[in-house]
């Protein structure tokens, strides 16, 4: 699971993207707060939160990876050269097979590699320029791919927004419930009270 290959390499992704989750929540916090000055949380309203802080840190700690991986692109780039510059020449041209090959050996010494390029086809490269390509489509689909894991914390925001307010919204209306018949009750009474 990526998760866990993001954990075994950058440890530091995983405590990022739950700081940043926390700010999220924070600022979630806040804003529904605002909104609703007199509502309270009901207990619906702390698991969805609950639920959503982990949602949120999940997909914060997968962004904050991705952008670890495309820092260390030009790394990778340059061990992919010194992989290709041992086996071919420069101007030679390589195959689909060959790339392959050479996407496999980069894979078995940095296995993450594996989610984003594992399934890439390259052909019509010389040896010069397959690892730019290479490097180049990697930063591509991780590009992608955190805009996906954005579109997704968006996502989760707004269903947990609805349903918040909507546990809030409920608990608020059963106060105001309760208070008018409260108030009706008293009304009740002080009309049954003999007149002097």
């Amino acid at each position: 699971m990526v998760l866990f290959d993001i954990l075994r390499y950058s440890f530091s992704s995983i405590i990022w993207g739950i700081l940043i989750a926390v700010v999220c929540m924070s600022l979630f916090v806040f804003l529904i707060k605002g909104w609703y000055k007199n509502a309270t949380f009901s207990p619906v309203s702390y698991v969805v939160g609950a639920l959503l802080f982990i949602l949120l840190s999940f997909q914060c700690v997968l962004v904050v990876g991705s952008l670890k991986i495309i820092d260390m692109s030009d790394e990778y780039e340059n061990r992919i050269s010194e992989i290709v510059d041992n086996v071919y020449s420069p101007t030679a041209d390589i195959s689909i097979d060959q790339a392959s090959g050479i996407i496999d050996t980069i894979i078995e010494e940095f296995p993450l590699l594996q989610y984003y390029i594992g399934g890439g086809e390259f052909s019509g490269f010389t040896a010069k320029e397959l690892p730019h390509a290479i490097a180049q489509e990697l930063r591509s689909f991780m590009r992608w791919y955190i805009l996906r894991r954005i579109l997704w914390c968006l996502g989760f925001v707004i269903v947990g927004a609805v349903c918040v307010i909507k546990s809030m919204s409920r608990n608020h209306a059963r106060l105001r419930t309760q208070r008018s018949q409260s108030i009706q009750r008293d009304r009740r009474r002080v009309s049954r009270r003999p007149r002097r």
